[in-house]
């Protein structure tokens, strides 16, 4: 019983890799493509961290970044991004999106005419 809880760990744990390299590869031979989009959402997800029995003070979340991006006439696209990006970028402001396979490049906006007072 013993080693088929071990064989089935390690044929998933070989599942898991394998998909994450497939996944990596894939985008990496992916066409760069560039859609004029708008920003129509932002959300931060937060995991929980462990810590040992002993500490009484739980370690600082750990954050992930995402942006959604709306194409015209097209579905939503949501990609993960920086943090320093996602403070940068303000909702429903209008750009291109750059991105390769579902790896978020980079969002250019549009020129913005600014006053001087």
């Amino acid at each position: 019983m013993d080693r088929f809880v071990l064989w089935g760990i390690i044929i998933i744990a070989f599942v898991v890799v394998g998909q994450r390299l497939y996944r990596h590869f894939y985008d990496h031979i992916q066409p760069e493509h560039s859609l004029k989009v708008v920003i129509t959402g932002k959300r931060i997800q937060e995991f929980m961290g462990r810590t040992p029995k002993e500490e009484t003070e739980l370690p600082p979340p750990r954050r992930q970044f995402y942006v959604s991006f709306s194409p015209r006439h097209e579905q939503e696209r949501e990609f993960q991004v920086s943090e320093h990006l996602y403070e940068q970028l303000i909702l429903n402001s209008s750009g291109t999106l750059v991105f390769r396979g579902r790896r978020f490049i980079a969002f250019e906006p549009d020129d913005i005419s600014l006053d001087s007072d």
